[in-house]
């Protein structure tokens, strides 16, 4: 009797930016100013990079420009690093997805604006595609904190053509790009995007107090 193949083991891509002032958490300039919203999103990248750590399989970071201090971080956690391809978000997902289950039969893409993505949510985004070819993590503002698929095929780079990114359309307009296809959804999360954000995130003592910008 031939016993089966082991499953590989499942990949996480994370999706980051480069430490840059003025270019990461653009919505939070006007009340932080252009640091503050870079020590923002540092504090959100540290905490989803913990959270990477306790992924029960292989990370990648996936940065949108050469970041040396990111890249050096990725190679002290012993996680390779690409750079993102493709001309908008969507192609980016779609062609990272692509190239991550060509290694891997189950894999998960997420960004770093959740402070509340966990080891036990990753669990369940691999659980789910057991039985469904996709799933989201849905966030509250229409959005969605985590994309996950198990077949590559799915992965042509124009996938999302047409989605509204950035908004409150953005999760809808993703689940009608796979017509026919079974789709799980997970228990809804929240970002941090805007000023309200982060004074949710503060009190419930995920993110420190940043000082507002002074005029």
């Amino acid at each position: 009797m031939v016993s089966p193949e082991p499953r590989s083991q499942p990949l996480l891509i994370l999706f980051a930016r480069a430490l840059q002032a003025g270019r990461v958490k653009t919505r939070l300039i006007p009340q932080f100013g252009e640091q503050g919203a870079l020590k923002l999103y540092r504090f959100l990248l540290t905490r989803t990079i913990a959270a990477a750590c306790r992924f029960p399989g292989r990370v990648e970071l996936w940065l949108d420009q050469p970041d040396t201090e990111l890249q050096n971080l990725a190679e002290r956690n012993g996680w390779s690093c690409h750079q993102q391809q493709g001309d908008d978000l969507g192609e980016k997902m779609a062609l990272a997805l692509n190239m991550g289950l060509s290694q891997a039969d189950r894999v998960l893409l997420i960004g770093s604006d959740c402070a509340v993505l966990g080891q036990e949510y990753f669990e369940q985004a691999l659980t789910a595609l057991e039985t469904a070819p996709v799933v989201f993590g849905p966030s509250e503002d229409g959005g969605y904190v985590l994309i996950g698929s198990s077949r590559q095929n799915l992965w042509q780079r124009q996938r999302f053509r047409g989605v509204r990114f950035g908004g409150e359309h953005a999760l809808a307009d993703s689940v009608a790009c796979f017509p026919g296809e079974r789709v799980a959804r997970l228990p809804t999360l929240w970002d941090v995007d805007t000023h309200d954000d982060v004074i949710r995130a503060q009190r419930c003592g995920v993110l420190p107090r940043i000082p507002p910008a002074v005029d």
